[in-house]
């Protein structure tokens, strides 16, 4: 079949014309690919405010509670270290998770024959808090987030090894009732923004750990103790 089509030069021209049933499937897939992408940025620029305001109550709250020596002023706020939290939680919760979290369904269907789904909520929960977050968020969060902020490959390693034992804690005591609740109720289109709103909380405590004062070694002894 030729369709005549009319140039800007008013010339007829012959283009094939593509058959109904491959244009339908073209479109279909134009249509799916322009739906997650936009499902995509959503995730991601959620997943960003979540990280960004996270830290941003989180530096409040360090500096309404910081014990200082009286000869130190209170720090200013951290825009760059806000920037980092907020730019890696978003690619990383909003993009990173968005296909990860599609691996846990198929991990617990290997597992188990038709799993139920706190079954499978308890599979993608364990999969998750004792895989994926130590051995790769934690390590890509502060490795991460000190790049953004300009610090060297050692002060990196030592914020990881320094941090990664209480992070981990923290994540099990607040993520493992959480996400067994999300994956095994929440619709799989909405797990990551569920995520992100929870994510809230979480970031709180881990910006706080991650940028947690060290111990002032020459301040007097009432200082120190009120400081740990």
């Amino acid at each position: 079949v030729r369709v005549p089509l009319v140039s800007p030069s008013y010339r007829r021209l012959d283009i094939p014309a593509a058959p109904t049933g491959e244009l339908t499937r073209r479109t279909t897939i134009s249509m799916l690919r322009a739906s997650r992408l936009r499902s995509l940025a959503r995730d991601i620029s959620f997943a960003g405010v979540a990280g960004g305001s996270a830290d941003f109550v989180c530096q409040r709250l360090e500096s309404g509670l910081a014990v200082l020596p009286p000869d130190e002023a209170a720090p200013s706020f951290d825009w760059r270290r806000s920037f980092a939290f907020s730019t890696f939680t978003g690619l990383y919760i909003g993009g990173v998770c968005t296909p990860l979290y599609s691996l846990y369904p198929r991990i617990a269907a290997s597992l188990f024959r038709s799993p139920s789904p706190n079954v499978s909520g308890a599979v993608a929960t364990l999969c998750d808090n004792f895989v994926h977050v130590p051995f790769l968020y934690l390590p890509a969060f502060y490795l991460g987030t000190g790049a953004l902020r300009g610090e060297s490959s050692a002060e990196m390693a030592d914020g990881l090894c320094r941090n990664w034992a209480m992070s981990v804690a923290s994540c099990l005591s607040f993520w493992l009732p959480a996400q067994f609740v999300i994956f095994s109720m929440v619709p799989a289109a909405y797990r990551v923004r569920c995520v992100a709103s929870c994510d809230f909380v979480w970031n709180v405590a881990l910006s706080f750990i991650a940028h947690r004062r060290e111990p002032i070694s020459d301040a007097p002894p009432a200082m120190m103790q009120a400081d740990s």
